[in-house]
């Protein structure tokens, strides 16, 4: 595994799961040290990557198959051509990279099986109850790599940190130690209630005179950010949510005494990133997506009888798994790291 290769990663589509391919890029580099190593990935998601140490370049490709992006993959196609790659990993099964890997002159193309009919090596994904982490490690098993660390880390620059610093001067914040409460989510299943939030909120900077409270989220999530400060009712709490990028989004998280946040891409940022995390699962496991970045994660779920993992679009118990997890316990974990520090 020591010979000099060109490695391309298709990477996938989600905060989250991009993060869960760190073990599997880090185990890349260890196998080989001297190659060149890039990762293809969704336009949002490219900040994720440049700083990472493990890989050398990063290209940014649209995932849609529609005729407008026919162009787009036929340059890229030629791009990759030309720059000549020995071998790819493609995380997702998909037909279209596949071939897109085989017309680009890639002669070992490695894959889930599935959909990859130009995969020359077809890797069957491990089921059950397994981390995503580990499932994407699997692949690294075709080339010889096996015992793999499944834990992964983010990496800032230092500009990431001068901006992330004046971004947090102009909210307000920074003065004191830190919590971020984050309570978007891609998938309302998944989401912690706001008045959940709201509560524990006031509850923590009630017993804690030191602690400002910062509330995090996406464009989508500013209306929802807005009004748990509003309620909250504090100028030791404020929002940032669509006020970052991802990589100073990082840096407040490396700043923060911890992290509470529901199954979402935010709470495996905080985790990467070092920071002590309450993660807080309901309808998805913990033992399939829970953290597993480098700082303290604390779960908080509860078998309410219910086959977990859970994607039913309309629970005819109202979520209960989410619900039944009350603000007073999330506090009483919080209170515990916070005494503790």
């Amino acid at each position: 595994m020591a010979d000099t290769k060109r490695i391309l990663v298709f990477e996938l589509n989600w905060l989250g799961d991009i993060l869960f391919s760190f073990p599997l890029l880090r185990a890349l580099r260890k196998a080989y040290p001297g190659s060149y190593i890039a990762c293809t990935v969704v336009p949002r998601y490219v900040d994720l990557l440049v700083n990472n140490p493990w890989i050398n370049d990063v290209h940014a490709l649209s995932d849609t198959n529609s005729l407008s992006s026919f162009g787009e993959k036929m340059a890229f196609i030629g791009m990759i051509r030309k720059e000549q790659y020995d071998m790819c990993f493609i995380l997702k099964p998909s037909r279209t990279k596949t071939v897109m890997a085989a017309l680009a002159g890639i002669k070992e193309r490695i894959g889930f099986a599935g959909k990859g009919a130009s995969l020359t090596q077809a890797v069957e994904m491990p089921t059950g109850q397994i981390h995503r982490a580990d499932q994407l490690l699997s692949l690294a098993g075709a080339v010889g790599v096996t015992n793999a660390d499944g834990t992964y880390e983010y990496f800032v620059s230092d500009e990431d940190a001068e901006r992330a610093e004046a971004l947090l001067h102009e909210a307000g914040g920074g003065v004191r130690r830190m919590i971020a409460l984050n309570p978007g989510g891609n998938w309302a299943a998944k989401r912690w209630p706001r008045d959940n939030f709201v509560q524990l909120g006031r509850m923590l900077l009630d017993r804690f005179n030191d602690l400002e409270i910062m509330v995090t989220g996406a464009r989508k999530d500013v209306d929802l950010a807005q009004d748990i400060v509003g309620r909250i009712g504090s100028e030791r709490c404020y929002s940032v949510a669509a006020k970052t990028g991802l990589n100073e989004l990082a840096v407040f998280f490396k700043k923060c005494d911890l992290v509470v946040s529901a199954d979402s891409g935010p709470l495996h940022m905080a985790s990467a990133a070092g920071t002590t995390t309450i993660g807080i699962y309901g309808p998805t496991s913990s033992v399939i997506t829970g953290p597993r970045g480098r700082g303290k994660n604390i779960v908080m779920e509860k078998h309410v009888g219910c086959e977990i993992p859970c994607y039913v679009k309309n629970c005819d118990k109202d979520y209960f798994c989410m619900t039944s997890i009350t603000a007073e316990e999330v506090y009483d974990a919080a209170v515990n790291e916070l005494l503790g520090r």
